[in-house]
């Protein structure tokens, strides 16, 4: 059984939430992997442009600061995405963190400005900057999901650790398709699709499927969500594999993880929209264990995730992150 520390955001505090979470972090154990001059992978997620959910760089600057107090030398890190935001490009990417405020230390762009630095392991494309990193902090804001019905802890590390022909398989098992009856022929996907998927009809779009990413981008701006999945075939399989990948990427590497249970919203920190939140904010879980972290975050919010994505069966990342050996899913919470 995993154990797992818990920051509760619905408990009066007697002390203000950064110092709190640095009393989380020293009770968990995460400070028990730094070592002098050992460069620490803080992994997170920037934000694309025009959303405002992920993880404050107030937390995570104080992260990195407790980081170095210890004598470890924290860099963050993220990697290229599939869709066609800024964070496309590493050039841009690199941009976007420092508008968004993570501009305190050095910024790593993991797989390259294209996307195409990686190496593989049993056929999971990795980006190449985690081949000799061996300690890692994962810092994860939980919240829903389009494709897996929530992402966290293990989203981060199978999908957001993948270099960008890794997401391209990961999301290669399922593609897009256009409802004919909504689509009102505005020309925002077929202007959006980096990779050329989409085709004009007289009155309406197609996918082309053989082109296509799966990146599931131009059902973020289509303003009649018109752009449609098979939800049942497409969520089972990515989840597969993002738990295969992460089961990959965490082997024989010391990673410290930290989910935010605050300001959780319908979907993704990827959309270039900010939601309102399915529920109040709940607190900050930390350990070692992906899957319990998950599992935990999960069964907090198990009500409002269920009925948010009625047709997914949100478990299924945490039932294959458990066979496919990256964790357990029994866990113990102690509060601090």
């Amino acid at each position: 059984m995993s154990e797992l520390y818990f920051l509760d955001f619905r408990k009066k505090q007697k002390e203000n939430y950064l110092n709190m979470l640095e009393k989380l972090i020293e009770a968990a154990g995460g400070l028990g992997i730094l070592k002098q001059k050992t460069p620490v992978a803080v992994k997170t997620h920037f934000g694309e442009d025009g959303n405002l959910n992920f993880v404050s760089p107030l937390y995570i600057r104080r992260i990195v600061n407790l980081i170095k107090k210890y004598g470890a030398q924290p860099f963050l890190i993220d990697t290229t995405t599939l869709y066609s935001g800024r964070r496309f490009r590493g050039d841009s990417h690199l941009e976007l963190a420092k508008e968004h405020g993570f501009d305190f230390a050095p910024v790593i762009i993991g797989d390259g400005i294209h996307g195409d630095e990686y190496f593989e392991i049993d056929g999971s494309k990795i980006a190449i900057a985690f081949k000799n990193i061996d300690t890692m902090f994962c810092i994860s804001h939980f919240k829903g999901h389009l494709v897996t019905g929530f992402g966290a802890a293990l989203k981060n590390i199978g999908m957001g650790c993948a270099s960008k022909g890794g997401k391209l398989h990961l999301h290669s098992r399922s593609r897009p398709y256009v409802d004919k009856e909504k689509c009102i022929f505005c020309l925002k996907c077929y202007n959006y699709c980096a990779y050329g998927a989409i085709a004009k009809e007289k009155s309406h779009v197609i996918i082309n499927p053989d082109k296509c990413s799966g990146c599931a981008g131009c059902m973020s701006v289509c303003p009649e969500r018109a752009i449609k999945f098979y939800w049942s075939a497409a969520s089972d399989e990515v989840q597969k594999g993002i738990a295969q990948y992460t089961a990959h990427i965490v082997r024989n590497k010391k990673i410290f993880y930290l989910n935010f249970l605050t300001n959780i919203t319908p979907d993704c920190d990827c959309l270039h929209t900010s939601e309102p939140p399915i529920c109040a904010d709940i607190g900050i879980l930390a350990g070692f264990d992906p899957v319990a972290i998950d599992q935990a975050s999960y069964d907090m919010v198990k009500k409002e995730i269920d009925r948010l994505r009625p047709d997914i069966d949100s478990q299924v990342q945490l039932y294959y992150g458990e066979k496919f050996g990256a964790g357990e899913r029994r866990y113990e919470i102690k509060n601090i």
